[in-house]
């Protein structure tokens, strides 16, 4: 599975799972206001593949590919599934233990102006097309 999303959106995610996983979770009005706060920067899809997982206790619920490893349940992916993953800034599915993987490079500053003008200027001219 794979939900699209910007390198924005995944550093909001991540901020709100390490809210959610902090040691005292938001029950402040100041803490929930923050955590409303960064779900509104998630698309719909985004935040309820992510409400599901914690709620079943998937902790933690975002994890990074780790050499081509699922940085939650430490199982290898399949080539394709990293592959996938690391072709565009995007949340996907581990295929072992379902936590949503995402790709640390996608998160640098730059990354995404830099890699998106170099992958168009290395492209087939069959692969521009479509």
């Amino acid at each position: 599975m794979k939900i699209e999303a910007s390198a924005k959106q995944i550093s909001a995610l991540l901020q709100l799972a390490d809210l959610d996983q902090s040691a005292d979770p938001p029950t402040s009005e100041a803490g929930r206001r923050k955590r409303e706060a960064l779900a509104s920067h998630l698309p719909r899809q985004l935040l309820d593949r992510y409400q599901l997982l914690l709620q079943v206790g998937r902790a933690p619920v975002v994890v990074a590919i780790e050499a081509g490893t699922c940085s939650g349940c430490h199982l290898r992916l399949p080539t394709m599934v990293e592959s996938m993953t690391r072709r565009s800034p995007a949340i996907h599915t581990c295929p072992h233990c379902h936590r949503m993987l995402y790709v640390r490079e996608f998160l640098r500053e730059g990354f995404q102006a830099d890699q998106g003008e170099s992958a168009r200027r290395t492209e087939p001219a069959s692969a521009q097309r479509s």
